[in-house]
């Protein structure tokens, strides 16, 4: 009669109940220097970054792409009453190696920051001789 209290056992194991609602991860954390744009609205990587050189949607998704020195890529997704925010970044040099995301932004950054007026240069005329009468 050893089956009795392992039969027991099952019919015990089979009462067990999985909880109600899945326990949900919290999303990763963005990559190093990304967080000026992951869980953003698209107008913070148009306001840093300038024109895209590539605005698509795919469905309710949009897809920004930045070039210069490297090719940074964004992918806004809806929210439940908010404007879609940033949630996936990928980036790559030009010649399709991978490159940090972070670092691409930084780049990116640098390359559209409005540059510093540089004074012109200042004209000076060339000195007149003293004109000499003859008399």
């Amino acid at each position: 009669m050893r089956i009795a209290p392992l039969l027991g056992l099952a019919l015990l194991a089979g009462c067990a109940t999985a909880p109600a609602v899945p326990l949900e991860s919290p999303p990763p954390p963005p990559p190093p220097g990304m967080e000026l744009l992951l869980g953003h609205p698209a107008e913070t990587a148009l306001n840093l970054l300038g024109k895209p050189r590539l605005d698509k949607r795919e469905g309710e998704a949009r897809q920004l792409q930045f070039a210069g020195g490297c090719i940074l890529d964004l992918w806004f997704y809806p929210q439940p009453g908010a404007a879609p925010l940033a949630k996936h970044a990928d980036a790559r040099l030009p010649d399709g190696r991978d490159f940090a995301a972070g670092e691409c932004l930084q780049l990116l950054m640098r390359a559209n920051a409005p540059t510093a007026a540089k004074p012109e240069p200042v004209q000076i005329p060339p000195a007149k001789k003293p004109v000499r009468k003859r008399g």
